[in-house]
């Protein structure tokens, strides 16, 4: 994915705002800081924010099938091997979406239960749309496992590879990653399960992004298509598994999907799935003498907003911004500062204020308290007023606004880093 594409949809996906419009769709708020010419770029990306599929069942099923017999295994595997340290992560998604669309087999929706309308053949979600932007999204940021992703997921993963003429091809770098993985987990301890193989990938730091997420989730595909498996719950190179059997777990502690659910060290690699999709990709003789360090991607960050937090220790009287995103802000009131032994806390409330910028002194005046939606009043011992990104203090020695009703004394706790989400309480934010 574009670094330039990739930051806009950050600044929507990973710092927006939630909320359901009137047809009851969850959507993703696009900043007001947005340019013209930035939604434009997404949208000739195919990558505009908000983008819900509208496919059926039947028809997401039937587009798979179809796509995956498009597929050119090599060059998926291809693919897969060069996302370990040298292509986007989202290429990681290819050879699984296509495993999953060559096993599956035509079926009719039956959901888990009467209460629960995920297809129990399939996983499809009949509950509401995918937002294939923000699946897009977090397929180049984590890459996908696929243990329990559905038909829609995987038409998007093939629909994105075959739009691009230019296939990743890996280079030695990729090829000694690809074996070393596999070499590492020919080398667990007998027994060891995938939290003990996922440590281990982590601390090995052969991966380009070396999070836990992205270990287990490279885990979750090398399961899914077979290249480690159980006898009795294989991958779906191997047979055809349904999401009812995928979704089986030893134990209510293991948060993975079969086949990974189930395998561990004993179970070995099988090797002739490795030949079979990856036997064109050997092992260099020698190890490569200097390997790429990939550049970790930036965090796309807000426009920087003028001014400074006030200096001086949280006292009461003060007001402190509270970002909730990079283009519309809140403020809460300090009443007062604990005086026990414990870390610094004040005694917070909202004022009744939502501005696209830090409220500044002129603009306090007259400003009342803003109760929660339900008209119960809230205030709240918080930590991190200043010292936590997104909180500054923007006045100090203000008297208290005056309140209809008297708040009791209270023992609730919150952190300055939490404002920006119990906001939401407060004032309906989907404006």
């Amino acid at each position: 994915m574009n670094p330039d594409i990739r930051g806009l949809l950050e600044r929507i996906y990973l710092d927006g705002t939630t909320y359901f419009d009137a047809d009851g769709r969850y959507l993703h708020k696009v900043p007001n800081t947005f340019s013209a010419q930035d939604l434009q770029a997404l949208d000739a990306a195919g990558l505009p924010p908000n983008a819900l599929s509208t496919s059926t069942h039947d028809e997401a099923v039937t587009r798979l099938r179809a796509l995956a017999a498009r597929i050119d295994l090599d060059k998926a595997a291809d693919a897969f091997v060069t996302s370990l340290t040298s292509a986007d992560l989202s290429w990681q998604s290819v050879l699984p979406a296509a495993c999953l669309g060559l096993a599956m087999p035509a079926h009719e929706f039956l959901p888990m239960s009467e209460s629960n309308p995920i297809c129990r053949v399939c996983f499809h979600d009949a509950r509401g749309p995918l937002d294939l932007t923000e699946r897009a999204l977090f397929r180049s940021i984590q890459g996908t496992g696929w243990g329990s992703y559905g038909p829609v997921e995987a038409v998007a993963a093939l629909e994105f590879a075959l739009a691009d003429p230019a296939w990743p091809q890996p280079g030695e770098h990729d090829a000694w990653t690809f074996h070393s993985l596999l070499e590492l987990l020919a080398r667990l301890p007998a027994g060891s399960r995938y939290s003990v193989a996922r440590k281990q990938l982590k601390a090995a730091k052969l991966l380009s992004a070396n999070t836990v997420y992205r270990c287990e989730s490279t885990l979750e595909a090398l399961s899914f298509i077979s290249v480690i498996e159980n006898a009795g719950h294989p991958g779906l190179v191997t047979a055809w598994t349904s999401a009812v059997e995928r979704d089986q777990r030893p134990n209510t502690r293991v948060e993975v999907p079969a086949p990974l659910a189930w395998w561990s060290a004993d179970d070995g690699i099988n090797t002739a799935v490795v030949e079979r999709l990856f036997g064109a990709i050997r092992k260099p003789a020698t190890r490569p003498s200097s390997l790429p360090v990939a550049a970790k991607p930036r965090r796309a960050t807000a426009p920087r907003v003028a001014g400074r937090s006030l200096p001086g220790p949280v006292a009461a009287g003060d007001v402190y911004a509270v970002r909730l995103r990079e283009d519309l802000w809140t403020a809460v009131y300090c009443h007062a500062v604990a005086d026990d032994d414990g870390p610094e806390r004040g005694l917070v409330e909202y004022l009744d204020v939502l501005t696209p910028a830090p409220v500044i002194p002129e603009q306090l005046e007259g400003v009342g308290y803003r109760d929660r939606r339900n008209g119960q009043r809230w205030q709240a011992w918080c930590t991190g007023l200043a010292k936590t990104t997104g909180v500054r203090r923007v006045a100090q020695g203000l008297v208290a606004p005056p309140h209809a009703r008297k708040h009791e004394a209270t023992r609730l706790r919150t952190g300055a880093k939490d404002l920006r989400y119990t906001a939401d309480l407060h004032f309906d934010l989907s404006g």
